[in-house]
């Protein structure tokens, strides 16, 4: 199934990568369609090498006959980038941003002409094909470009249609989540080590237990308050963990971690 004559990307990080891995193995657009354009010539050329899809240096040719533009920058990066693309665009793109909180309008006001925009948050897992991403409409796209985005993102993971105004938690929640994952296996294996165990073996026996309980998680149908009561019997080995846990008032620092996630998300809106 081919989604659009041509695809481009503004901007070729890793989250670029992902969804142009995803897209390729999806088989929804020949390689040579997606051009890649970055700032980066070495990035270029590897994902050139790597994917077999264009590379353009120059955003005006990168842009040119193109059916939608995934502007996958950084968000203080993103004003000077959509001042430099604005003669190009077209009002039939669909210009779809994967830029930590740069709203719609922020986008839309950019552009002298009515341009479907596109917002989406996906997260890093998505280089696995196991992301979700969020999905969000402005002013100007119609249902058939949120299904056409739709489309798109599945072939990196899960996709939901969510209200903008949930974007910067969203972005607290699963953009930066994974982080808080990698940071709590990270420190496991530490304790790990602390208490006496090698550190190979810690660190193999930290990941497979958070792939093995992300994995039920996904897959049991049981919330995750059922599953710790699962794992949880009295007076045990895990309640006491806990226990630790809750004196700490770990749940308080969580909240307040992810508070300034999207205190943060707010803030690179302005």
């Amino acid at each position: 199934m081919e989604i659009a004559k041509k695809i481009v990307f503004i901007g070729s990080g890793n989250m670029a990568q992902a969804i142009i891995s995803g897209i390729l193995k999806a088989k929804m657009i020949e390689p040579k369609n997606i051009v890649c354009n970055d700032i980066d010539k070495n990035k270029l050329n590897a994902l050139s090498n790597n994917f077999r899809v264009s590379a353009q240096a120059e955003k005006s040719l990168a842009i040119a006959d193109a059916d939608i533009i995934f502007l996958s920058i950084k968000p203080q990066n993103m004003k000077n980038v959509l001042d430099e693309i604005n003669p190009f665009v077209k009002t039939d793109n669909i210009v779809i941003s994967i830029a930590a909180g740069i709203t719609t309008e922020t986008i839309e006001k950019s552009f002298d002409k009515k341009i479907a925009v596109i917002r989406a948050m996906p997260n890093t897992p998505a280089l696995s094909l196991a992301g979700i991403t969020a999905l969000c409409a402005g002013k100007y796209a119609l249902p058939a470009n949120m299904e056409k985005s739709k489309v798109l993102f599945s072939a990196i993971g899960k996709v939901e249609i969510e209200d903008e105004s949930k974007f910067d938690i969203i972005t607290a929640l699963s953009g930066s989540g994974p982080a808080y994952v990698f940071y709590l296996c990270s420190l496991m294996a530490q304790a790990a080590i602390k208490l006496g165990f090698d550190k190979n073996s810690a660190e193999k026996f930290a990941v497979q237990t958070i792939y093995g309980a992300g994995k039920m998680l996904a897959e049991s149908g049981l919330s995750s308050e059922e599953l710790t009561l699962r794992v949880k019997s009295p007076n045990g080995t895990t309640e006491a963990a806990l226990k630790y846990f809750e004196s700490k008032d770990l749940e308080d620092i969580v909240f307040k971690a992810m508070e300034e996630a999207a205190k943060r998300s707010v803030e690179l809106s302005r």
